[in-house]
């Protein structure tokens, strides 16, 4: 699997994070609310697409986070499920995507799934291989990618 890498700000210029989450999705911040210990933030990462992490409201303070900053959603593929649009499911899930299937590495025991979310972004999802057969997912394929608010790490340059 190969590293992503997050250049950092003004402060470090010459460093670069390298960090093992294999989604990172920019974007800009749509809103914040805020509870007694945590925040929902929303994050636009293309045209359409918002998704909600949960953060502590100090995180929210110590990255500067405002309606119309910029942040990074960072996932780690692992943490995403992947599952089958199934008319009236419910889940307590905050984020649910649908994408299509672009790329499939597969081995005995588990399979990275890469999916087209549109607008340039993918997001990929590591999945029993037996799931993946299960659900057909073979380039080409529709499926959706579910993944929960708190599972999310936000970063910002500063």
């Amino acid at each position: 699997m190969m590293a992503s890498v997050v250049r950092l700000g003004a402060q470090f210029p010459s460093r670069r994070l390298r960090t093992s989450a294999r989604n990172m999705l920019d974007g800009i911040v749509t809103a914040i609310v805020h509870g007694p210990v945590n925040a929902e933030v929303g994050l636009l990462v293309n045209d359409c697409i918002v998704i909600d992490a949960l953060v502590t409201n100090s995180c929210v303070t110590s990255l500067d986070l405002h309606p119309g900053g910029r942040a990074v959603a960072l996932i780690n593929a692992s943490f995403i499920t992947l599952l089958a649009d199934t008319p009236g499911l419910r889940l307590s899930a905050r984020n649910l995507i649908g994408g299509t299937v672009v790329d499939v590495t597969d081995s005995p025991v588990e399979s990275e799934v890469v999916l087209d979310i549109g607008g340039g972004r993918e997001l990929a999802a590591i999945v029993t291989s037996h799931s993946r057969r299960e659900l057909n997912l073979v380039p080409g394929a529709h499926t959706l990618a579910c993944f929960k608010a708190s599972h999310i790490i936000l970063a910002a340059e500063y």
